[in-house]
């Protein structure tokens, strides 16, 4: 077993527990939803929270040809990974009761998600300089540093509207790079 593959089953561990809390937070959900309704805002960031940590998984495959670890570019992976289940948890805290769940998980947790979102930019911003891509294509750092301003701005605004556009935006402008743009671009030659 090579250093890659030695850490990438690491990160698939913790890539697999987020989308497993992701699922079984979205499956209590669905279950209890006549106790207490579905949020349109929360089962949004459900699906962008979903997208965002299989994109980051496909992602850290770009890493398989590094052949020089240090501790430093570990420790920057594993921090960005943590970074992306820690907004599995603030969006369906473990070990919630019923009663609990009743209650608007989201509004209670919305500032620990949009904070841990922009540690998550900031690290994805960091290995991609790790990598050695960080102006590889040129619109990837205000790509990515756009998402860490809106979630900066979302931890100061606490408004139901603005949480309402930033999971609505996230999933459009993610699934539209994801499969189409990038896409695109990657066909012209461009990334």
């Amino acid at each position: 077993m090579g250093e890659f593959e030695f850490i990438s089953v690491l990160i698939s561990l913790i890539i697999g527990l987020g989308i497993t809390n992701l699922l079984s937070g979205a499956g209590r959900a669905f279950y209890r939803r006549r106790k207490s309704p579905i949020d349109e805002v929360h089962m949004v960031l459900t699906v962008v929270t979903i997208l965002i940590l299989v994109l980051n998984w496909w992602v850290t495959f770009s890493w398989r040809a590094e052949t020089n670890w240090t501790f430093e570019k570990f420790l920057v992976l594993i921090v960005w990974m943590v970074s992306l289940f820690m907004l599995t948890i603030f969006l369906y805290p473990p070990d919630l009761s019923e009663a609990e769940e009743a209650r608007d998980i989201w509004l209670h947790n919305r500032v620990g998600y949009y904070g841990a979102f922009v540690v998550m930019c900031l690290f994805d911003i960091l290995q991609t300089a790790m990598r050695g891509g960080l102006l590889h294509p040129i619109w990837y750092v205000p790509y990515v540093g756009h998402y860490a301003v809106l979630s900066a701005i979302g931890m100061i605004m606490r408004r139901r509207g603005y949480d309402r556009f930033f999971a609505w935006y996230q999933l459009i402008t993610i699934v539209a790079w994801s499969l189409f743009f990038r896409r695109f671009l990657l066909q012209a030659g461009l990334t």
